[in-house]
């Protein structure tokens, strides 16, 4: 595998599916989506929906107070790249945008269109009608799953009108979480990371960034970051569900990782955050990343 950055063969694989860059830290995966295949029901919804709700719905809110200053007057048009359940869609049509949502699982979708909210069903650009430009894009905990970041890079410039914003949430392999998982891989305990890559899930991890690393490669395609921060990665409510909803854990290891999670929370302040937050400016033309820092 050729690490998307520097153009050199990346070590791996890992544990036969995780390679890494040792010059850059990119990391990314050989594993195969199956979204919509009835052969990979390994994940409860209901309990997943469930489980993720309450947090996913304050990190949203969240975001839309940090790019809210950043909103040109009369910018409405924003495209949420897997919208999943339509909890983004929700609170950012509350805020006065006309959100269009794109979600490429069709059982899924349907139950964001059951509540009215704009839904196309497929793959970010292709789905997209074609010559839609927007105001902002979002991916919430969805740019680690895409095949291809580079082209989904260039795709985001082409679909955003000059000044428009492009947002992302995502895992972050400088996290706390991810770097104690991968110590307990090297000590013979894979379960853990196998987990942070969703290994076996329909929708796997096939990228791992860094907030340094993904504004370089943004920065690259025309863009310039101009916001840096973190969102919460996980709490006491719902953490017991987001252990269940993989149907294939055990009892035991659940209820060992719940503890081991549990006692982590009252630190989450002042240990490294698992998720970055990262917003992006599209410019008229060639851009050069700039770090920013959380307020």
């Amino acid at each position: 595998m050729i690490c998307i950055r520097c153009e050199l063969p990346m070590a791996g694989p890992h544990r036969g599916y995780w390679f890494e860059c040792a010059r850059c830290g990119y990391l990314a995966s050989n594993l195969q989506p199956a979204i919509g295949d009835p052969g990979c029901d390994v994940l409860d919804e209901d309990l997943r929906g469930e489980a993720l709700e309450g947090l996913r719905r304050r990190n949203f809110e969240r975001i839309l107070d940090v790019i809210e200053p950043m909103r040109a007057p009369g910018a409405r048009r924003m495209l949420d790249v897997g919208c999943a359940h339509g909890w983004f869609l929700e609170a950012a049509r509350a805020r006065g945008y006309d959100a269009l949502g794109l979600e490429p699982d069709a059982a899924i979708a349907a139950v964001s269109r059951r509540k009215g909210l704009d839904v196309v069903v497929g793959y970010f650009p292709d789905a997209l009608p074609p010559g839609e430009r927007y105001d902002a894009i979002v991916f919430n905990d969805v740019y680690e799953h895409l095949p291809d970041p580079r082209a989904a890079a260039r795709a985001c410039f082409e679909r955003l009108r000059p000044g428009g914003h492009l947002v992302m949430n995502l895992p972050s392999s400088k996290g706390a979480l991810y770097r104690l998982a991968r110590l307990m891989d090297r000590i013979g305990l894979p379960g853990p990371l196998a987990r942070l890559w969703q290994r076996g899930f329909p929708s796997p991890h096939l990228s791992y960034f860094h907030p340094e690393l993904l504004a370089e490669l943004l920065g690259r395609a025309g863009f310039r970051e101009v916001h840096r921060g973190s969102l919460a990665t996980f709490t006491h409510a719902g953490l017991w569900q987001r252990l269940r909803w993989d149907r294939g854990s055990s009892l035991p290891v659940a209820a060992a990782m719940w503890m081991g999670l549990s006692l982590m929370i009252p630190f989450a302040r002042i240990l490294p955050s698992d998720i970055s937050l990262q917003v992006f400016e599209r410019d008229g033309g060639d851009a050069r990343a700039a770090s920013g820092n959380e307020p």
